[in-house]
């Protein structure tokens, strides 16, 4: 008798568990997002326009996503510490970030 194997298909391997390459990615563009809504407001003396603001909290919600991502990332058997310490390294900087310029205003 000839046994089938069954082909299972995997888009990511276990070298780096999928949460936090999420964590990651979310993490680095709402860091870069941050930088550039300072950078623009700095430039614009203040005078910032609205859109400014709904990034603000698009950055907000993507940092909780990614915060929470992060910790699930820490749980995960897959992947090594760094890059899970890393998600959240970056994930808590990033809300220590948002919430000292919601105190500066």
């Amino acid at each position: 008798m000839i046994r089938d194997r069954q082909k299972k298909f995997k888009f990511t391997d276990e070298i780096v568990a999928v949460d936090t390459v999420i964590s990651l990615l979310f993490g680095v563009l709402a860091l870069i997002a941050l930088i550039f809504s300072v950078c623009y407001s700095v430039v614009l003396k203040g005078n910032t326009p609205e859109w400014i603001a709904m990034l603000l909290l698009i950055t907000a919600i993507m940092d909780l996503t990614a915060l929470v991502f992060a910790i699930t990332g820490l749980r995960s058997q897959d992947g090594g510490a760094i890059s899970k310490r890393i998600a959240l390294v970056i994930s808590i900087i990033d809300a220590l970030a948002l919430v000292g310029l919601y105190i500066l205003k």
